[in-house]
């Protein structure tokens, strides 16, 4: 028997309207050519005003400095500062403070900020808890240190020792040969201990350290961390200060959305001008959102692989200034974070008798592109549109035969289940072999397996009846010995271990009729305000008390109100509580928190064994995992009872793996007081 060939319904649609492709992919082709020539052309103008700016600054004196080799430390401009020793007048430029660190560990950053009369210091050292000065006498090195060396402006090196005895005002000690003087006042400062570590905050006047500055941080345990590799030998790190004069040449350029940077030969920023945040690729036309993603899904942008260049950077070392430090002019293309915007970014060197002074880097957005490209877009989506609303005409036959179908399978459906959920008929298989002849069989297959769950329950009692059968046979041969026998005490003891069996149905009984019992007990319970936590320690406390064989652990909790009833918020831990005595791995502990998640608590019951089984519901009725032979009796209805008093108190339930913790847990939830 040959099998037919398939056509689903969506590659019938698509012979219906695949006549229409070739109008918006010969209009998408023709904008992106256009795209590829505007942006050539931007990328030329970028290149001549660029050279233009180097040929413009290459002979100011804010470049005719040596460029600071390592050990440099960059200088941003006056902000309000209060000397505390808190990092919270620094926050907007505190990512970009100046990391050193070294390979024993330690590790500090460093930011410096200059008023017209002082330089602000703020350093974070990443230690553990800081060792202190004890004693009258301050001894290098012996106690968490800052050291600082002041160049002013005729070169001298003055050196000063910061030595805290405890948290607060500090005192900086002019160090001769080694060893500390008395303090020297002129220098303001606090230290205080932070999370991580230590902050140091100073003021110290312009006029001590007018030329440079070089810091070494000491950890009391003979190891030390300096920003300059040449601190020993009085030869401090150079301060970078931005060039006002460079400002104002550059800030004199009106560029529309574009930016400006010049940078020194080692990539520290001199001067900025400029903003990309303005930048409006669309225009002034107000585009619906659903044209604007539509555009957005196809004008897609390459940007290349270079990162953005953060708006308040310092410090340039990435492409294309890169390339522009070691001679060679360089265009690179990067997206702005959190905008599809795309950012031509070219760099120039500025260099004087062959010799790098600087580079220049020219930022501009393409936004006029990019409002072209949108512009054409409309256009080219609006007659598509209006070329589909013409097939879509020709589709409403087609998809009304689809809509018949659909509805013959739902007539289907309601015909073959009953109001009260009972399987009283069958779907027809469908000849075609489309999607929606598959949804039908897939039907058909359900409504079959759902009838075979419907014998499973109905054959309930054949499967309790192997719980009853066991103590029946007990009972059955113990009275049948009994009464073959004449001596009195055996004829106790068959009696004895028939009461047993009568003992293990009465158990069995009370187990199915406990679901019954709850359900109806929860119509008539007395809601209540109560403490969950109290409820918890007084309850573990009571259960511990009864298996002290195992170790229970309550972790921390807070206060927590809830409103139902604490009684059966007690029935239910316990059941957790069984559920893990049962079957934890000896000698580890059981452990019950309490999880606060928005509106509701989750009460959780973990424990360390067995994994769970995926795709199981464990808290329906009759479902366990026990083993088949115990001396109890276990009709998988503990956990179900647990279900039952969550849900009446507005919660759920969850079981989880935990694998890191080689452990299971069992979790119920209710829903907090309003507060």
């Amino acid at each position: 028997m040959t099998q037919t060939r398939r056509f689903g319904i969506r590659f019938k649609l698509l012979l219906v309207s695949l006549s229409l492709i070739a109008i918006p992919v010969a209009g998408y082709q023709f904008i992106r050519e256009m795209e590829s020539f505007l942006r050539d052309a931007q990328d030329h103008n970028l290149a001549t005003t660029a050279q233009a700016l180097t040929l413009l600054v290459q002979n100011n004196p804010a470049l005719a400095t040596k460029a600071p080799e390592k050990g440099a430390l960059y200088v941003h401009p006056f902000r309000p500062i209060v000397i505390d020793g808190y990092a919270d007048d620094w926050q907007d430029i505190l990512p970009l403070a100046q990391h050193f660190s070294s390979p024993a560990g330690q590790a500090f950053e460093v930011l410096l900020s200059v008023s017209p009369t002082y330089f602000h210091l703020f350093i974070h050292v990443a230690t553990p808890p800081p060792r202190y000065v004890i004693g009258p006498v301050v001894r290098y090195g012996h106690s968490d240190q800052v050291e600082l060396f002041l160049a002013d402006s005729n070169d001298l090196v003055r050196s000063f020792l910061i030595a805290p005895r405890a948290p607060g005002p500090v005192v900086a000690h002019r160090l001769n040969d080694g060893l500390p003087g008395p303090g020297d006042f002129r220098l303001k400062g606090e230290w205080q201990e932070v999370s991580g570590g230590y902050n140091l905050e100073m003021r110290i006047p312009k006029k001590l350290m007018d030329s440079g500055l070089s810091i070494r941080v000491l950890d009391g345990s003979g190891h030390s961390l300096a920003t300059s590799p040449d601190v020993d030998t009085s030869k401090v790190g150079a301060l970078v200060q931005p060039s006002r004069t460079l400002s104002r040449i550059i800030t004199g350029f009106d560029l529309p959305q574009s930016r400006i940077w010049i940078t020194d030969a080692r990539g520290w920023v001199l001067a900025r001008a400029g903003n990309l945040s303005n930048a409006e690729p669309r225009g002034n036309t107000a585009v619906p959102w659903l044209l604007s993603k539509t555009i957005d899904l196809f004008l897609q942008h390459q940007a290349g692989d270079t990162p953005a260049i953060a708006e308040n950077s310092v410090h340039l070392l990435a492409e294309p200034v890169k390339s522009a430090l070691q001679g060679k002019a360089a265009t690179r293309r990067y997206r702005l974070p959190g905008s599809e915007t795309l950012v031509i970014a070219t760099a120039r060197p500025i260099a004087e008798d062959g010799r790098i002074r600087g580079a220049v880097l020219l930022e501009q957005t393409t936004g006029s592109i990019l409002s072209l490209q949108n512009q054409a877009m409309q256009r080219l989506l609006v007659i598509t549109f209006t070329l589909f609303v013409v097939v879509a005409l020709a589709l409403l036959g087609f998809a009304s035969l689809l809509t018949s179908r659909i509805r013959r399978l739902h007539n289907q459906m309601e015909k073959a289940v009953a109001p009260d959920g009972r399987i009283i008929g069958d779907i027809e298989a469908g000849r075609s072999g489309d999607e929606i002849a598959d949804l039908g069989r897939g039907f058909s297959s359900v409504l079959s397996r759902l009838q075979e769950y419907n014998r499973y329950l109905q054959a309930m009692a054949s499967r309790l009846s192997h719980e009853f059968r066991t103590p029946l046979a007990i009972i059955r041969t113990s009275l049948e010995n009994s009464a073959q026998v004449d001596n009195a005490e055996e004829k106790q003891a068959y009696l004895m271990r028939a009461l047993k069996g009568v003992d293990r149905l009465e158990l069995i009984l009370r187990q199915l009729q406990e679901a019954t019992r709850l359900e109806k007990a929860l119509e008539q319970v007395e809601v209540q305000t109560f403490d969950l936590c109290e409820l918890l320690a007084f309850s573990l406390e009571n259960y511990a008390s009864i298996h002290s064989e195992v170790e229970f652990r309550l972790l921390p909790c807070q206060p927590c109100k809830a409103s139902g009833s604490p009684e059966l918020v007690h029935q239910a831990l316990e059941k957790l509580l069984d559920n893990a005595v049962d079957f934890h791995t000896p000698q580890t502990p059981i452990v019950l928190r309490l999880v606060q998640e928005q509106a509701r608590a989750f009460i959780c019951v973990s424990n360390q064994g067995a994994p769970l089984p995926a795709n199981m519901d464990l808290f329906q009725s009759m479902v366990s995992l026990r083993e088949k032979k115990q001396e109890q009796p276990h009709l998988g209805l503990g956990l179900y009872l647990v279900k039952l008093i969550a849900e009446f108190h507005g919660g759920e339930t969850r079981v989880e793996n935990l694998p890191e913790e080689d452990s299971v847990s069992f979790c119920f939830s209710l829903k907090l007081n309003a507060t």
